[in-house]
């Protein structure tokens, strides 16, 4: 038996109930109800044996009156952004100790701390402003109108004054069905980035790369320019917190990395107080692994890592590496799309970007894809990046290739020329660097040494291509150094535009032919 009581005070169990279910409904980010749970036999709650088709409304929509029934009150809480729909969860309070509680009555296990994160922030933060709708400023005015003073709504009723808010959303999940005709008029919302055209804001984005490439470097310093609030390679990340977690590395090289980072903005190590890194190098970095039944759970370290990203509410995660984070078989499809559902989750519910950082297989890298194991690993993100440098042994190995795989938001195909240049990435502007230089230095070299030995030898060579052709003879003798036709060819020209090497004409007038000869030991006709 229940009947309507007085305002409650602000310390009794009533009043903590409802204030958890108006700050949830408040946010937004869930919808949640006022209920009871089924009762023993001794008329405990039973909370062992509570889901989303046994629990009950409030009688009359009125608090209990008696202390039994009272405890059995609790918040379902259901459609929690970043969880599956079908996801539901108890939040209620220890009815002595007042201390809070919650558990999932429904839906994968794997939402469980994301939805702890979401609701807990919620529960901890104080809701945003929100302007009338339309609808409410109609039924406020008529009710102003018509009744004088206007009627009070009840200090326990679980449904918000439509002068607060809109109107209260359905207690149970619902089909979020829309008609595009209702948004004629209305601005459209701008695409969110963390870097423009890269990495999308509440997404997940890999970046791959071959061992060695610099695929950590690259991140870590898009990291720490959004944590610096700067330009770097030519982007302009999200100003704002961001969290590393490197399986890879440990302090010390990030700390030569970060030193290398901040020097090269102007910048010192104390200006990245919004940074936080995560080494573990030398620990077990496992974020999920399969269960008996071969479906990804979340481990431990990943209930910590939401701990952290709750109390940090960076802008940008990055992950690296795939290898050491995820726990299950690549290949497989099921697996590498719940691992990346999870980091999603962590995108949506925390506002922010994820970068997750891949080897490619060999296959990947034989076809220039970068893609690693299942395709679900392209299939499922939103964006990917591949980090390539050239594979000549004589090109520039500074030079790197930032390259957009996938890009559902943008254009893919798109590249960044970058160079490795004290410590850091900068952008290639398409001058003579100092490795190019030196390269054409020795090239030139190499060339003036083999004319002279072929010329002193009595070997013929020309501009010509043929079989006397230099650049190709150059290259195939024991004393190229390596050099390759290509880079002897390119100093055979400089050094014939400046004069250091001459073409002479040998033979008789029926039969002339060319040679190349070095200017300096040019000492006229024989």
């Amino acid at each position: 038996m229940s009947k309507p009581r007085e305002t409650p005070a602000a310390d009794s169990f009533e009043s903590k109930i409802f204030g958890i279910y108006d700050r949830l409904t408040d946010h937004g980010h869930c919808i949640a109800d006022v209920v009871l749970v089924p009762a023993k036999a001794d008329g405990t709650p039973d909370w062992e044996n509570t889901g989303p088709a046994n629990v009950s409304s409030l009688p009359d929509d009125e608090w209990p009156q008696d202390e039994q029934t009272e405890k059995r009150a609790c918040v379902i809480v259901s459609d929690i952004d970043g969880c599956d729909p079908d996801s539901t969860f108890i939040v209620t309070l220890h009815h002595e100790t007042g201390i809070p509680g919650m558990f999932q009555v429904h839906g994968p296990d794997i939402d469980r701390d994301v939805a702890d994160s979401i609701i807990g922030r919620d529960l901890g933060n104080r809701p945003p402003p929100k302007e009338p709708t339309g609808l409410s400023k109609s039924i406020a005015k008529l009710t102003a109108d018509l009744f004088t003073p206007p009627v009070p709504i009840a200090a326990n009723d679980n449904k918000p004054a439509p002068q607060q808010a809109p109107a209260a959303k359905p207690a149970v999940a619902s089909l979020p069905v829309i008609c595009p005709a209702e948004w004629h008029g209305k601005p459209v919302p701008a695409r969110e980035w963390y870097a423009t055209d890269l990495i999308p804001n509440r997404q997940v984005t890999i970046v791959s790369g071959d061992g060695g490439v610099g695929k950590s470097l690259l991140t870590l310093q898009v990291a720490a320019a959004g944590a610096l609030g700067v330009e770097t390679m030519g982007m302009r990340p999200s100003t704002g917190r961001v969290v590393y977690l490197g399986a890879e590395d440990e302090a010390d090289e990030f700390h030569r990395r970060l030193d290398d980072i901040v020097t090269a903005h102007g910048k010192e190590l104390r200006d990245l107080s919004d940074f936080r890194l995560l080494p573990m190098a030398d620990l077990d970095a496992l974020l999920a692994r399969p269960d008996m039944r071969m479906n990804m759970q979340p481990t431990p370290l990943y209930a910590k890592l939401v701990d952290l990203l709750c109390d940090v509410m960076p802008k940008l995660v990055v992950l690296d590496t795939a290898a050491d984070l995820f726990g299950g078989d690549e290949i497989k499809r099921n697996q590498v799309r719940q691992f990346i559902g999870l980091l999603r989750q962590l995108a949506i519910g925390l506002d922010c970007a994820v970068v997750l950082l891949t080897h490619p297989s060999v296959a990947g890298m034989q076809s220039g894809t970068g893609s690693s194991g299942s395709t679900a690993w392209n299939n499922s993100v939103r964006s990917r990046l591949y980090l390539t440098r050239p594979e000549g042994k004589n090109d520039d190995p500074d030079l790197r290739f930032l390259t957009t795989k996938k890009a559902n938001y943008g254009t893919v195909g798109g590249e960044i020329k970058l160079r490795w240049k004290a410590g850091v990435f900068v952008l290639d502007d398409g001058k003579p660097h100092m490795g190019s230089q030196l390269s054409a230095a020795k090239a030139e070299g190499v060339f003036r040494k083999l004319l002279s030995l072929f010329n002193r030898t009595g070997q013929t060579v020309s501009d010509v291509t043929g079989t006397n052709y230099a650049p190709a003879k150059m290259a195939d003798h024991p004393e190229a150094d390596g050099i390759s036709k290509k880079l002897l060819a390119a100093a055979m020209q400089r050094l014939l535009d400046a004069g250091e090497v001459k073409i002479v004409m040998e033979g008789p007038a029926s039969r002339k032919r060319k040679r190349l000869i070095l200017a300096s030991e040019d000492y006229g006709p024989e």
